[in-house]
């Protein structure tokens, strides 16, 4: 399917350039043809008119004709399609005519337009790649021809001036890129902070009105289920989706309220050995392996509460991704003023294009997950000036890596 149907402001865009090129064509190709030869033959007293034994004025006629097409491929939805339209139409009636006033005569060639430097110069506007490799190559390789079939040497002037035009011309290609490609880099950002700025107010809304009653639904379960003793096997689902939701709304709390950290000296091996004493009896069960390498005792200036959850997410992504058991791995190392710290599973990886979606509002990739844990770890992460680095293989696992300003080791 072609990009331009999924986006109407791309069609809408493509639509005013091929405009734009469309009355510019023509509004240099009449005036610069009757000034070149009626206008300045006439001033030196030459003789007036096109080139005889060619199209004439049918030259002009044919693209003149050329107009109705060029509506209807707009009107059809493929206003992308008009200049390559125009262009190998140009091409082809140029080499028509050439051939007609040229071949078998003993007239030397000469020929050359103002609309094949127009072709290169337009290309920038529609901001493609494409056809500007193609409006570059098909002009040399056309004069190339003229070279070989009327063997003569001054097709090198031409093709020397295309040279220098299609030089201008990706300067200023890549420019138009370069400035559209931050573009959309600013209203992605923009469009990513505008997702977080609205769960902000959804958290900040609700969350205390689901927390109270929360609370008071999980106590009369658990009282219920005293009274009743016999049931065994409903309580304890009710009182995990309790948890389960009361979970939720501790994540949307934290992406509502604005940092709050208090931060002070910590050790990294005391807390992540703390998240793993909490988490080893659930790993057990799952048949799941924690091997730590931390041998540097790094220091971090840090909320101690909210890097505890940091690695609780990040830890238990890792086992939640191999259901069959497997091993877990963190290492962390420190270089001068920083510390790396990786959590490394050998589950079943993520495909990438699920990979470039992780941390947006409400992606995931579990079948029962919400899609704010790892939206919570990075907030978390941005709020101690570090970094969040996610590298996955099909069928070998997945690697988190927490980049975090750390105090300098004196030895």
């Amino acid at each position: 399917m072609n990009p331009l149907k999924k986006n109407s402001v791309l069609v809408y865009e493509e639509v005013k350039a091929v405009k734009f090129f469309l009355w510019t064509f023509y509004i240099i190709l009449f005036p610069y043809d009757f000034i070149y030869y009626f206008l300045v033959p006439y001033l030196n007293n030459e003789t007036m008119g096109l080139p005889s034994g060619g199209l004439g004025f049918f030259f002009h006629i044919l693209l003149f004709l050329l107009i109705p097409a060029g509506i209807f491929l707009v009107r059809r939805g493929e206003p992308e399609k008009v200049k390559y339209l125009y262009f190998l139409a140009f091409v082809l009636i140029d080499l028509i005519n050439n051939l007609m006033i040229y071949w078998g005569t003993d007239q030397e060639f000469k020929s050359g337009h103002v609309l094949e430097i127009y072709f290169i110069l337009f290309s920038p506007i529609f901001v493609n790649k494409r056809f500007f490799w193609t409006m570059t190559l098909g002009f040399f390789i056309k004069y190339s021809l003229f070279g070989i079939i009327f063997q003569s040497p001054k097709v090198l002037f031409p093709m020397g001036l295309i040279i220098f035009i299609a030089i201008i011309s990706w300067i200023l290609l890549t420019r138009f890129q370069s400035y559209i490609n931050a573009m959309t880099t600013m209203y992605n950002d923009l469009r990513q902070k505008e997702k977080l700025a609205v769960i902000g107010q959804m958290a900040a809304a609700i969350a205390h009105e689901i927390k109270n009653p929360l609370s008071a639904l999980k106590g009369f379960t658990q009282l219920q289920q005293e009274k009743d003793k016999g049931d065994d096997h409903y309580y304890p689902i009710m009182l995990n989706e309790i948890d389960r939701i009361n979970a939720i709304v501790n994540d949307l709390l934290i992406l509502g309220k604005p940092n709050t950290a208090i931060k002070t000296k910590k050790s990294l091996k005391d807390i992540v050995e703390y998240v793993l004493s909490v988490i080893d009896p659930h790993a057990q069960r799952k048949d799941v392996t924690i091997n730590l390498d931390m041998k540097e005792p790094a220091v971090l200036v840090c909320d101690e509460n909210q890097l505890k959850q940091v690695f609780i997410n990040l830890i238990k992504n890792a086992m939640e991704a191999m259901p069959h058991g497997g091993t877990v791995t963190i290492n962390a190392k420190q270089a001068d003023n920083q510390v790396e710290v990786s959590v490394k599973d050998d589950g079943c990886g993520i495909e990438p294009d699920k990979l470039a979606k992780l941390g947006e509002p409400f992606y995931t990739t579990k079948n029962n997950g919400n899609g704010l844990g790892l939206m919570v770890t990075k907030k978390i992460i941005e709020e101690h000036d570090g970094r969040l680095a996610i590298e996955s293989e099909l069928g070998k696992g997945t690697t988190v890596t927490l980049t975090l300003p750390a105090i300098p080791n004196c030895g």
